[in-house]
């Protein structure tokens, strides 16, 4: 079965449409000594117009040996070429194809790279610390082209039957259970794997190594689904935690899709290399290995929600992704923002008192909104051409934007409704493909409102609003704009009026809509008594930007705890405030004043955001030691009756989210220079690398601070017991919490060492990002690695050059905090040479980041100090 093909744009880098596929055999030997592959495919094809020539997608693939079968004849290309650039191998025959069935069957050789990207080898150490390898593969969005000859497009659906012949002693996996298996002779044996469903090329995938599972079953479904988490040996019982929600979660989303997951089997596998955090393969499910597996007596406890978090969103694409696919990579989004949103359902499904929602509104809400805020954002819904521009839009927009903006419409629609909707969706497309507009058109059917009149200038525009409120006479006033963390909008970017569910709470009598859905550039209201609200619960997706009179009433009631002000409320608050400090919309005084009424908070989910913003300050206002030590002395009297009622031990059945808490307010405290926090780190550290039995001293999800402060505050000696730390750590996880903090060391030569380290064969080439992540938080390093990146820019776009969005994250990610002009300036011209086009969307963002930055200090500095020092610090 195959889909529309035709590209409803003609600027798509698309394949022909003369010839379409419907099923594909495909025999695969991968050779883990050689790091190749031997391959062979037969595709049942569709002439569809007369021709001679016949194109697929390759990529890395030396074809050995090409025939199509039609009507009983057999031909042979009489040339076959290949178009670097496109990806394309072309076949011409003497004799033109005519229309109707046929056979494309193709022998090919392949590579299995180190990029981890198509069919790709991860290395491991086994228990003898022997360097072993796994297969596996990573295809969307366009790799499944350097597996196998193909159409390797979204909407280019087929049937596929895998076939591996492999060692014996290891295993094969693929999206369907294994058929049979035939011993060639006693060192190879074949694999055959049901055929599969009607899916998308990107969808398929394949795994061989030395495997061990453990295994649960469905008990609520009408069919049972086999789950199993599959690691390398020794690692199975880390699956445990993803293992038993994987059932639940597969039972939940069966209910409110009502439609049944439709394969016999969902297996998840743990893969060392791997650049993503997971991948949805249809069936067969692969993660990076800290987003799997999680062991409860070593690991970070915040590793126990990114687990869960990211097994629910790649469980809910088996329907929304895989069931129905997105048209084509415009429509990413449909994947990636519903998954997100979705998948956070599920999760406060399973665990109601993780507050969920409200982390959220900390999380991806915020990241959705501080993306967007840029010049060089991009709509939800981008027009993709080029297949070299579809890893740049895997970004905030996409998953957490659009996870944003739906979690606004289902509160809009109402819960219920919405789901109902989605119902009507997958029922209409299961197995095709569909478009941005046709969820609109089942949403509006369901609800009897025209979505899409709602939604366009959320998914098609660039930009959120920010609502101004102004008081005046006993009203209030809203306003509408779109919102710039340069704060310069011009004329000609604030023509867009959105449609905006306002969410004043109390609600006041003169608005009428339920919805209060603002559709104009501004309206009033009468002022309620008390403290009010504009957008409740945040799930509007905008900024508000009160008076500060109204500031006041909110800030005293956080003080005295009304129940009025929610938890995403309180968080909310303090992220608005935040990003207008920063972008100049109100000074940072005014979010220092507010932040003053949250003395008594308690909750993880608010001090996340609290230390997170005013950590930001500290990051950011380097250049005036006065202004910089003062932000700190404000973060130690903030903290500091958190420290001392919290303390260092993490009590046998302490909730999750107090132990999140507890690490929240270490951290904040240790880069604020807190003493009693510093002095109990170097204590405990000094216990934790002496004395190998007294590990508990430090629990691991305090370690990853102990070893920041100890860093940050020593020399040499804690350089090299941290670096030993991450040599000798067991598991990927407690390497991660390392290579975060090795980076906060502060000597130039051991800043120079940690760059050695982060493209040395020690550190996986997707974990470069922890470190840099570390260097980035320090504000010594920010310079010395950004002179790094440039001597190494050939090195890293040459180990990159496969995964682009990793090259654009060593760009992005040293340069974030920088707020010097100098550096900005040397950026633009280090890039002016250079061939900037697949990440050149990065490297607008950065320097548009990096100007925002100079601009704050220079603008609030001396304000800031001014308020500092009338304030005691």
């Amino acid at each position: 079965m195959c889909n529309k093909t035709a590209p409803a744009h003609p600027n798509r880098v698309v394949l022909p449409t003369n010839v379409t596929p419907s099923h594909y055999t495909i025999e695969l030997a991968p050779d883990l000594k050689e790091f190749t592959f031997a391959g062979s495919v037969s595709i049942d094809v569709t002439v569809n117009e007369p021709t001679k020539t016949l194109q697929v997608n390759t990529k890395e693939l030396t074809i050995k040996s090409a025939s199509i079968e039609y009507n009983g004849v057999s031909q042979e290309p009489v040339s076959t070429t290949f178009d670097e650039h496109r990806d394309t191998t072309t076949f011409t025959f003497t004799n033109e194809l005519p229309v109707g069935a046929a056979v494309l069957k193709v022998t090919f050789d392949g590579i299995l790279n180190d990029k981890m990207a198509g069919f790709y080898r991860s290395s491991y150490k086994d228990t003898d610390g022997a360097t072993k390898y796994m297969g596996v593969t990573q295809f969307e969005a366009t790799d499944a082209r350097r597996a196998f000859p193909c159409w390797d497009e979204p909407a280019v659906k087929a049937t596929y039957d895998i076939i591996m012949k492999i060692p014996s002693e290891l295993t094969a996996l693929s999206n369907m259970p294994v058929k049979a298996i035939t011993q060639v002779d006693p060192e190879y044996k074949t694999v055959y794997f049901e055929k599969t469903p009607v899916m998308s090329t990107y969808l398929v995938a394949f795994a061989v190594g030395d495997f061990e599972y453990i295994e649960a079953t469905t008990t609520k479904l009408e069919k049972p689904i086999t789950c199993r988490v599959y690691t390398l040996p020794g690692l199975k019982e880390q699956g445990r935690f993803a293992l038993e929600i994987t059932p639940k979660i597969l039972e939940y989303f069966t209910e409110i899709f009502g439609t049944e997951y439709p394969l016999p089997k969902l297996d998840q596998i743990a893969v060392p290399d791997f650049d993503a955090g997971a991948m949805e393969n249809w069936g067969l499910v692969t993660y990076r290995t800290v987003a799997l597996l999680f062991d409860e007596k070593t690991s970070d406890i915040r590793f126990k929600e990114q687990v869960a978090v990211t097994v629910a969103h790649e469980l809910a694409h088996q329907w929304f992704g895989n069931l129905v696919t997105m048209e084509w990579w415009d429509h990413l989004w449909l994947n990636e923002g519903f998954a997100t949103w979705v998948g956070t359902l599920a999760v406060d499904h399973l665990f109601p008192d993780w507050d969920t929602w409200a982390t959220f509104v900390v999380d991806d809400f915020q990241r959705g909104l501080n993306l967007d805020s840029l010049r060089s954002s991009h709509p939800i819904e981008v027009p993709v051409a080029d297949p070299h521009e579809i890893h740049q839009i895997f970004d905030a927009i996409s998953y957490s934007k659009g996870a944003s903006v739906i979690r606004m419409l289902s509160n809009w629609l109402t819960l219920d409704v919405f789901l109902a909707g989605i119902r009507r969706y997958l029922k209409k497309h299961i197995y095709q493909n569909a478009s941005t507009d046709d969820l609109w058109n089942a949403l509006s059917e369901e609800s009897g409102i025209n979505v899409r009149e709602f939604m366009n200038t959320w998914t098609r525009v660039i930009g959120v609003p920010i609502i101004s409120v102004t008081e005046s006479d006993g009203f209030a006033t809203v306003e509408q704009h779109r919102f710039l963390a340069t704060n310069d909008v011009k004329p000609e970017e604030d023509e867009t009026l959105w449609w905006v569910p306002l969410g004043v709470h109390p609600k006041p009598a003169s608005i009428q809509d339920a919805n209060q859905t603002m559709k104009s550039r501004s309206m009033s209201f009468e002022v309620p008594n008390g403290p009010y609200l504009v957008n409740k619960d945040y799930t509007g997706v905008f900024r508000t930007n009160y008076p500060s009179a109204a500031i006041s009433r909110i800030g005293k009631a956080i003080l005295d705890g009304s129940d009025q002000i929610s938890l995403s409320d309180r968080a909310g608050l303090v992220a608005d405030m935040a990003s207008l400090s920063r972008s100049g919309y109100t000074p940072t005084s005014n979010f220092l004043d507010l932040v003053q009424y949250y003395k008594n908070e308690e909750t993880y989910v608010v001090w996340e955001l609290l230390a997170g913003r005013v950590g930001e300050i500290a990051s950011i206002f380097t250049s005036d030691e006065y202004v910089t030590e003062g932000i700190k002395a404000f973060q130690r009297n903030l903290v500091d009756r958190m420290v001392a009622k919290l303390g260092w031990e993490f009590p046998e059945g302490e909730h999750y989210l107090q132990s999140r808490l507890r690490t929240v307010i270490l951290r904040s405290a240790g880069r604020a220079g807190h003493s009693a926090t510093v002095a109990e780190a170097k204590r405990r550290f000094a216990i934790f690398v002496s004395d190998p039995s007294q590990e508990s001293i430090l629990h691991p999800s305090i370690r990853q601070t102990a070893f920041e402060i100890v860093l940050s505050q020593g020399g040499e000696d804690e350089f090299r017991q941290v670096l030993d730390y991450f040599y000798k750590a067991p598991k990927q996880d407690q390497q991660v919490i390392a290579l975060l903090a090795l980076g906060f060391v502060k000597q130039p030569e051991l800043i120079g060492e940690v760059h050695d380290l982060a493209i040395s064969e020690f550190v996986r080439p997707q974990d470069i990002y922890y470190v840099l992540a570390g260097l980035s938080a320090n504000p010594l390093a920010r310079k010395p690695t950004w002179e790094w990146v440039k001597t190494n820019f050939q090195l890293l776009t040459e180990r990159y050059k496969s995964s682009m969005s990793m090259l654009g994250a060593c760009i992005k990610i040293p340069l974030s905090k920088v707020s010097d002009r100098d550096v900005i300036s040397d950026t633009e011209e280090f890039f002016r040479t250079k061939e900037t086009r697949d990440f050149q969307r990065d490297l607008d963002q950065t320097i548009e980041t990096m100007t925002i930055n100079a601009a704050y200090v220079e603008r609030d500095q001396e304000s800031l100090r001014q308020w500092l020092r009338t304030n005691g610090y």
